[in-house]
């Protein structure tokens, strides 16, 4: 019994460059571009975890500026200096200290813009958490006509000592 002669075993397609061996550079090249694709995925990848790391982390975040609220503005009549009501409603986990500081403007004076009608700073020492307190704050100068009033800055600086803010007693304390 003659049995047929088997086909020739292929390689599984054509050769990558016929005739010649693959060159140590293109071993290079293809490591290397390789290399770089796995360290711009791993990039993205870190860069995407450090996103969601820190929004966790600042997801109750507060700000001093949240405390306060502008509740009036007006002009006095005898003076024609700005007047701001301003209320701060401590919403901060521990006693201290809010600098809130204050720009006023006329808007009467200005020339496409309203023009500068002063500063000023108002302190409000040791507010209790929870605690709310308002207070009148006059502006420097005259306005010819309406003002504006508004906080430009606010700041809190703790007055509780470290270890009445720490919610987890240290280690060294045990």
């Amino acid at each position: 019994m003659q049995y047929p002669p088997y086909p020739k075993t292929s390689e599984g397609g054509p050769p990558l460059f016929p005739g010649r061996r693959m060159g140590g550079m293109t071993i290079a090249l293809i490591t290397v571009g390789g290399l770089v694709a796995l360290a711009a995925v791993g990039g993205l990848v870190g860069m995407i975890l450090f996103a969601h790391a820190y929004g966790e982390v600042h997801a109750d975040m507060r700000y001093p500026y949240d405390d306060v609220t502008v509740t009036s503005c007006r002009m006095d009549e005898e003076t024609r200096r700005p007047v701001a009501g301003v209320r701060i409603t401590s919403e901060a986990a521990r006693r201290g200290t809010y600098t809130v500081h204050l720009v006023f403007r006329d808007r009467a004076a200005g020339s496409g813009k309203d023009a500068a009608a002063g500063k000023r700073t108002l302190v409000v020492e040791d507010l209790a958490v929870g605690a709310t307190v308002s207070e009148r704050v006059v502006g420097p100068t005259a306005v010819l006509g309406p003002p504006e009033c508004e906080a430009d800055d606010v700041t809190f600086q703790s007055t509780a000592g470290a270890a009445t803010v720490s919610p987890h007693p240290s280690p060294s304390a045990s």
